[in-house]
């Protein structure tokens, strides 16, 4: 990294309350890891709105599909150990599965095995409350068919980890929440961190609607449903163990790392855009390892952003809705690396610019698909793609269709926002006005999308 000199606490808490004054959260905790430590960590806004409990650096939140990265990381180390290997194929497990004998752990932990996504609440009757056993959840997704063939093509999938999570636990003997705690929560102090409906009491609380209208989340969703797909617990502190564990090779062998952190391929030797539990990214030259995550009805909008070679980590969990807080995470981490190399460029407004008629055919495109349920995700970064699963849209598009149909778009502001630009429309609807924010990365590919309430 081009500066080395830690920034002035001024900065983390200018960037972190810059972030809350806009009101997109309920409450979110901010930490950056740094060469070997904690060097920033404080919680804004509340927990829960009602009792007023303020978020601190050591709340516990549903972090959603951040999960992965443990799941990859269990299936990681059962291999080290000999007990399975990446190259299996899922019949070995579980061959009533679709594709049974020609999928292998590494195409599940990669997401090209083809496997339908889950928990779409339209296509099943999906079990939500209290324990769920997961032999309910793999029954369900027996049935279901295969998107494409396996290794052919790349699909984000929950289904891959929840798989893999029961997989686990045979091999293991355990249940999956058990081999987390006794093989990377305990080894590694996360002592506040867990799996699961039992690990769920007394998280944050999660919300749903916008900044003007935060409501509680109703009915909440059991995160046993989400199981090695997205069921953990965790806190900032503890995601920061979690980052420089990783970093510092104290879990995982180096094979298992580089794993874990490199691209996967088709059988045609294309790279796909995932790794194992980890999205591998570049920044200004800086290899970024990072997950989103978020638990419909269950948690807010979470991210976990390494950056390997520079030894630096950011950690941003919060209750808010993804509808409301997506983009903000990515915008402080940004931040948050700009304060370390100044060629950076700040994520700041500068000089404002004009309306873009192909931007301006996109949002409207982004309205009309997630209230169509079916998304182009060639118009979308890979972040954006992976992180509208067809729950989170079937959800948005019910919240949608009271506003009615879009009728006019005008725009109110654009500015260039790190390395993109945002646009902010007013949004003309049969029911009412309400503004729509979306954000145009410098390729063309929309990596953020909301209406505002």
């Amino acid at each position: 990294m081009a500066q080395m000199t830690q920034p002035d606490q001024k900065a983390f808490e200018q960037i972190g309350g810059q972030v809350y004054k806009e009101q997109q959260a309920p409450g979110f905790a901010f930490l950056v890891w740094s060469h070997g430590s904690v060097v920033f960590a404080k919680g804004y806004g509340y927990a829960d709105l009602a009792s007023k409990t303020p978020v601190t650096a050591d709340t516990r939140f549903a972090i959603g599909s951040i999960t992965k990265q443990l799941m990859a990381a269990a299936v990681l180390l059962l291999a080290e150990q000999g007990k399975l290997s990446l190259d299996d194929k899922l019949a070995k497990y579980l061959p009533q599965m679709p594709n049974a004998e020609r999928i292998t752990l590494r195409m599940l932990l990669n997401q090209d095995s083809g496997l339908h996504n889950y928990p779409n609440t339209t296509e099943h009757d999906w079990p939500t409350k209290g324990a769920i056993p997961p032999e309910k959840i793999i029954a369900i997704l027996k049935t279901d068919k295969p998107d494409f063939a396996p290794g052919e093509k790349w699909a984000y999938s929950n289904s891959n980890y929840a798989v893999l999570a029961y997989i686990v636990a045979r091999v293991s003997g355990m249940t999956y929440a058990d081999f987390l705690k006794k093989n990377i929560f305990a080894p590694l102090a996360m002592a506040s961190s867990g799996s699961g409906f039992t690990a769920q009491a007394g998280a944050a609380t999660p919300y749903e609607g916008g900044a003007e209208n935060f409501r509680v989340a109703e009915p909440q969703i059991s995160l046993d449903l989400f199981y090695g797909a997205g069921s953990a617990v965790s806190t900032a502190q503890d995601m920061a163990r979690w980052d420089a564990a990783l970093m510092n090779g104290k879990l995982l062998n180096a094979y298992s790392m580089h794993a874990m952190w490199t691209a996967g391929t088709l059988t045609n030797g294309t790279k796909v855009p995932y790794a194992m539990g980890f999205v591998p990214a570049e920044v200004g030259g800086h290899r970024e390892v990072w997950h989103n995550g978020l638990s419909p009805k269950a948690g807010g909008y979470c991210y976990n952003a390494i950056f390997p070679d520079d030894k630096l980590a950011v950690v941003v969990l919060s209750n808010a809705p993804q509808g409301s807080f997506r983009g903000q995470p990515e915008k402080i981490v940004q931040q948050v690396l700009a304060l370390y190399d100044a060629k950076i460029p700040e994520p700041a407004a500068t000089a404002a610019v004009k309306d873009d008629p192909a931007v301006h055919a996109l949002a409207r495109k982004m309205f009309e698909q997630i209230m169509a349920g079916k998304l182009d995700p060639s118009v979308m970064t890979t972040q954006m793609a992976a992180a509208l699963t067809p729950e989170l849209i079937a959800q948005v598009s019910a919240q949608w269709k009271e506003m009615g149909a879009l009728e006019d778009l005008t725009l109110l502001h654009a500015e260039p926002v790190g390395i993109g630009t945002q646009y902010e429309y007013t949004g003309k609807f049969a029911n009412g006005t309400h503004q729509i924010v979306i954000f145009i990365t410098a390729d063309g590919k929309v990596g953020g999308y909301r209406v505002v309430p």
